[in-house]
């Protein structure tokens, strides 16, 4: 009969350090939680160190078979219980599995732009996420930016970290395939920009352009830039777009969640990239 990891483990002690940005810097892993973003991350081949998980998670066949295909490739698995898994998870009810991976070096541009994916395209579609702090929008952006076919996201200084189990549960796996730029400086974004020979458009709620007038699609290269939550676009990038694209609403309305409005300016941009209305991977 296996025992229960006790609250002094030493790998119950570190997993919950995990939430915190410290914590996953210090130990150089991140925490991934909940059965389905698990098996995102297996099929997506990241390795997982070990996994905490409850009696409950095997009380369902496909919480059985995570556990043996986690066993089977290495993972060392502590059985705890639900108050101990309780204590680590980022959710209200935890779903009685959590992952520990390690954290991965950032993507380097360099890296990406050499990517068969990169080289293989006309028209590479870049996104610039520019101070967006809310965890639930930075990883809702990069599940829609993956759906809209964007090559890679870079992240400004003061954006979420990709790495915060909020940003990593609202992308549903996006960010284990997505590449993710931590661009340090403004200009190591303009020496991207210039290499790919980039249109910038920025998304402005005062811009004064609306976003169906603009040749989005026409562009050979294109970067789209969403600003932060409450002051928008940074002067820098305001000052070095091509285009400022706004979203024009109906009164009373005066703007939309940042993450609503990407989804948007993204699958515009998107138009000639994605599948037919006939492929299997439509809506």
């Amino acid at each position: 009969m296996q025992t229960f990891a006790s609250d002094q483990n030493k790998r119950v002690k570190e997993a919950r350090t995990l939430s915190r940005k410290k914590g996953r810097t210090t130990a150089k892993r991140y925490l991934i939680e909940g059965r389905r973003l698990i098996e995102e991350a297996v099929a997506s081949k990241i390795q997982i160190d070990y996994f905490l998980y409850t009696e409950r998670i095997g009380q369902q066949k496909a919480g059985q078979e995570l556990v043996a295909a986690l066993q089977s490739q290495g993972s060392e698995g502590l059985l705890v219980n639900d108050k101990t898994l309780q204590s680590i998870s980022e959710t209200e009810h935890s779903q009685g599995i959590i992952a520990v991976a390690p954290l991965p070096e950032p993507s380097r541009w360099e890296e990406v732009a050499q990517s068969k994916k990169l080289q293989n395209t006309r028209k590479p579609f870049l996104l610039i996420l520019d101070g967006l702090q809310d965890p639930g929008n930075v990883g809702t952006i990069l599940r829609s930016a993956e759906a809209a076919a964007v090559d890679a996201v870079i992240m400004t200084a003061g954006t979420a970290d990709p790495f915060n189990p909020k940003v990593i549960r609202a992308s549903m796996g996006s960010i284990f395939r997505l590449p993710v730029i931590i661009a340090p400086t403004e200009e190591a974004i303009e020496q991207i920009l210039a290499e790919k020979e980039c249109t910038l458009v920025v998304a402005d709620s005062g811009g004064e352009q609306a976003y169906y007038n603009l040749p989005l699609q026409e562009s050979k290269s294109l970067a789209l830039v969403i600003g932060s939550e409450g002051h928008g676009p940074s002067a820098y990038f305001r000052a070095k777009a091509d285009h400022i694209a706004t979203i024009p609403l109906a009164p009373p309305v005066e703007s939309l969640n940042a993450a609503i409005a990407a989804a948007v300016l993204l699958f515009d941009v998107a138009k000639g990239r994605l599948p037919s209305v006939d492929s299997p991977n439509r809506l």
